[in-house]
């Protein structure tokens, strides 16, 4: 009998886990509002914690071994954010769903890459630690990304 219970118990945790992972419904951890503030790049392209992005509709998203963060960010039509690859790893930021990349622009991978007019929300290539790549979101939606190089790092833009 226990050991039915421990078995359902699994089984339970594991799909619970499976549920919010396949739905993004992971946070970054909230901090105090100094700590919490997106960072900007200012006109010398130097990164700064700064609360002010809001007005510049600029946005960093910084991408680290542990994966994105923010994993959520809240932005308005035709706001920028810049994927900033702080990893040891290489990092391809890329629309959902993996592996087709179909739900931003309604086109596939092999269709839109290379994206020359950079319209796909996918960077159609990996970055290596240190590079950055930005997308300005000209679509209202709830836009859910991934990394094409290590699925299990995902995050999502709310575009007001």
């Amino acid at each position: 009998m226990n050991k039915t219970i421990v078995i359902l118990v699994v089984i339970v945790v594991v799909i619970a886990g499976g549920y919010f992972l396949l739905n993004g419904n992971v946070q970054a951890p909230v901090q105090n509002n100094t700590q919490n503030s997106m960072q900007k790049q200012d006109e010398t392209s130097q990164l700064n914690v700064d609360d002010t992005n809001q007005m510049t509709g600029k946005y960093i998203v910084n991408f680290t071994d542990s994966g994105y963060s923010p994993s959520e960010l809240k932005i308005k039509v035709g706001d920028t954010v810049t994927f900033v690859n702080n990893s040891s790893n290489t990092v391809w930021t890329a629309s959902a769903m993996h592996p087709s990349h179909i739900i931003y622009s309604g086109t596939s991978l092999q269709q839109h890459c290379p994206d020359a007019e950079n319209s796909a929300f996918d960077e159609c290539k990996s970055s290596q630690p240190g590079e950055s790549w930005s997308f300005t979101f000209n679509k209202q939606g709830t836009w859910g990304y991934h990394n094409h190089m290590a699925t299990k790092d995902f995050g999502k833009i709310i575009v007001e």
